[in-house]
């Protein structure tokens, strides 16, 4: 296990997760930021702009014990940490994050405080196969996607039409 690649959350400053990205890959160390498009309204105008999907997370894969490495960036602060420990993220869970970002949908995190609704599983699009809870949010019909490493979720539009019940 110690001389495998893993997964690890690292937390930034706020605004600092695109340098710590940048900075990581140019230090040799893989890091992964997921980002998502996002119309912005301002009181003179309207810009689509690239920003993180999750606020102070960078994904960084290195070998656990090469863990303090990716702590030299300029702006990460600490890992996530579970049990005593820098918590891991399941490569599944990675693969789970890019398919939801590839897929152009709108995507909304939210921290894991839902009450648990109906699982369903999505049979149409982009993200057929996966799995999540439906949730019923501010009037919209939405599909929580459950990202258990870093304790949040994603919530993502979807007709109701490209959902069955598990």
């Amino acid at each position: 296990m110690l001389n495998k690649l893993t997964w690890f959350a690292l937390y930034t400053k706020p605004r600092y997760e695109q340098k710590v990205a940048d900075e990581l890959l140019q230090t040799g160390i893989n890091s992964y930021l997921p980002t998502q498009k996002t119309l912005k309204q301002w009181s003179d105008r309207k810009k689509w702009i690239v920003e993180p999907l999750f606020k102070s997370y960078c994904f960084v894969q290195i070998l656990p014990y090469k863990y303090l490495e990716p702590l030299k960036a300029n702006g990460a602060i600490r890992y996530i940490w579970h049990d005593g420990k820098p918590g891991i993220v399941r490569d599944n869970e990675i693969e789970v994050i890019k398919l939801l970002c590839d897929s152009n949908l709108q995507l909304e995190v939210v921290p894991l405080t839902f009450e648990k609704g109906q699982k369903v599983q999505i049979t149409n699009g982009s993200l057929a196969g996966l799995t999540g809870e439906y949730i019923q949010n501010a009037g919209q019909q939405k599909i929580l996607i459950r990202i258990i490493s870093i304790s949040h979720g994603v919530l993502v539009t979807i007709p109701p039409a490209y959902v069955v019940a598990c």
